[in-house]
Parts: structure tokens; C-alpha cells; sequence
């Protein structure tokens, strides 16, 4: 069965001349440094056709519930299943050092990386690119919202199973093919709108740890609460600032912490290494920045 027609896969070669990979993970959560992988699911485009690469993953720890919500994926599913340390192996084997694609690729790319960290997998020349970052610069003003869902449904891309990291994975690679059509013959400059990274560009990156000060950030993701940091840099410089933390990110120049600042009402990567401190926040003053919050959203 064949996923990408022969005009899709022009399109493809033409800028990817020895080819592509697209990639999707389902995970127990956002952040690559806590979290757990459950599911790798990617398609391969090259001059010789298509390979797929499709594996659940048991994470050896309960998949938590608001999770199983947005993918259906459950305990049952993935006992028995091969742990991450057997599976990413095989992956960075299908990967070899092929172009990469993923929608929001840097929480894609930051659970991969960080597993070939622990299971100390050599880092490849792969280079990685964001359909999402690419179709923001390629549909710019054209979209309600750039999550792959949307972009699906404004395209008219069939999107059957969304959240399950196979169709998630063509789905992704489909509006990649669709940005680059835009532009007919995209040159470097167009395609770096879409770069990110080199894999091997995470070589000097060898701390991988989050810090006992901040380790209280952990819980205010999981249950979405409102904290405020005191950073050393930006326009706020060693002044606090409410945020409402997403994701700790591993990133070629260090470990990020991902969140949307309220100040700002921008989502932003603040680098751990210049966290000085962190604060709780009243009450009160949580329900004021959150009534705020939604006013600016109107």
C-alpha cells in the first residue's frame, strides 16, 4: 500500500533528493526530560519508495488518564510490548541519517535525543525540520491555528486516527508536501523557515538533569498551575514573572524549560541554567492573571 502519490513524492524529492522522514510520538506527557514514550510511528520517502516504521512501547509506568484521553492508548495495549531501550535502536537504524519532519518536532526530537542519550546511541548527521514552524511561514494568515489537526481539516487531508503516531506521521509529512508546494521550487533560504537542528549538533549537550530548585515545576505541569520564576535574561531580567510551564526540554545549546509566559501571553524557552529562583503564587492574584489571561484571548 502505497501513502503518498507520485506528484506528493515529486514534490518531496525535489527538495529532499535522497529523502525524508516524518515522525510522530504518542507520550505520557510533554516533557521529553520526565515523560514517557508509548508509541513511534514514521514513514520513510526515498527515490526507491516508501518504508513505514509503526511500534508501541511499554513505558513501564501507568499511562496517566488525561493522556489515554487525547490518544486512546492504555495500560493493556502496551503490556508486553517492547521497553524504549529495544526499540529506538531499530529506529535510529530506519532513520540512518535521512532529513527528519515532525509537527512541533523540537518535543519529538527532544524524547529521541534524550533516549539515545541514556541508551547511548551514537547522535547522527540527521537534519530536523517543523511542519508546524514551516506551515506558519508557507499558510501565514491563511489558518485559524497551526495544530496538525487543523492544518488537516483546512487542507483536506484525511486524518482517520489523529493522536496515534502512525497517521499522525503522514498526516504531518502530507502538510509538510502542501508547504513546500507553495513555493514550487523551494530554495535553502525558504527551507531553513522550517529548520531546527542537527541531531549531532546535541553532542556537547551531556547534562541532562533538572535541578532539585526546580524540581517543584514538575508538579505544577501536570496539574497546569500557575508559577512565577525569576530569570536571568529578557526584558524582565532577574525580576518574577508568572508563567504557566508546559514542557522541560532538552535543545542543542542546553535544557529548556517550555512555557507560556503571561506576561508576555507568549509561549517562550527559558533556559534552566538561568532560573534563579521560583515562586508560588496567591489565590487571588492566580485568579486576577487568569481572568486576564482569557481577556486577552477574547
Amino acid at each position: 500500500m502505497s501513502f503518498f502519490n507520485e506528484e506528493e513524492r515529486e514534490i518531496i524529492l525535489r527538495s529532499f533528493p535522497n529523502g525524508i522522514i516524518a515522525v510522530d510520538l504518542e507520550t505520557t506527557g510533554l516533557s521529553p526530560l520526565i515523560d514517557k514514550v508509548i508509541e513511534i510511528g514514521a514513514i520513510k520517502i526515498t527515490p526507491f519508495g516508501e518504508e513505514i516504521f509503526n511500534e508501541l512501547i511499554d513505558p513501564q509506568i501507568t499511562i496517566p488518564q488525561f493522556t489515554i484521553d487525547i490518544h486512546g492508548i492504555t495500560d493493556d495495549m502496551v503490556q508486553g510490548k517492547p521497553t524504549l531501550d529495544k526499540v529506538l535502536p531499530d529506529f535510529v537504524k530506519f532513520m540512518g541519517s535521512l532529513p527528519m519532519v515532525a509537527h512541533n518536532a523540537k518535543f519529538d526530537l527532544g524524547f529521541i535525543v534524550f533516549g539515545m542519550h541514556q541508551g547511548k546511541l551514537p547522535l547522527n548527521e540527521s537534519h530536523i525540520y517543523c511542519s508546524c514552524k514551516f506551515s506558519r511561514f508557507a499558510f501565514r494568515g491563511r489558518m485559524p491555528n497551526f495544530k496538525l489537526g487543523t492544518l488537516t481539516k483546512e487542507l483536506e487531508i484525511p486524518l482517520e486516527n489523529h493522536h496515534r503516531a502512525f497517521d499522525d506521521a503522514i498526516a504531518c509529512l502530507k502538510v509538510f508536501t502542501r508547504s513546500l508546494e507553495v513555493f514550487k521550487k523551494p530554495d535553502r533560504k525558504t527551507l531553513a523557515e522550517a529548520y531546527l537542528f542537527k541531531i549531532k549538533d546535541f553532542s556537547k549537550q551531556d547534562d541532562f538533569s533538572i535541578s532539585s530548585k526546580l524540581k517543584p515545576l514538575i508538579d505544577k505541569m501536570k496539574e497546569q498551575d500557575l508559577v512565577e520564576i525569576k530569570y536571568r535574561g529578557g526584558s524582565l531580567k532577574n525580576q518574577f514573572r508568572p508563567i504557566k510551564p508546559v514542557s522541560f526540554l532538552p535543545m542543542p545549546q542546553g535544557n529548556m524549560l517550555y512555557a507560556h509566559c503571561l506576561v508576555s501571553n507568549m509561549f517562550k524557552s527559558f533556559s534552566l541554567k538561568k532560573i534563579v529562583e521560583i515562586r508560588e503564587i496567591e489565590e487571588i492574584e492566580k485568579k486576577e492573571l487568569i481572568e486576564r489571561m482569557n481577556e486577552k484571548r477574547k
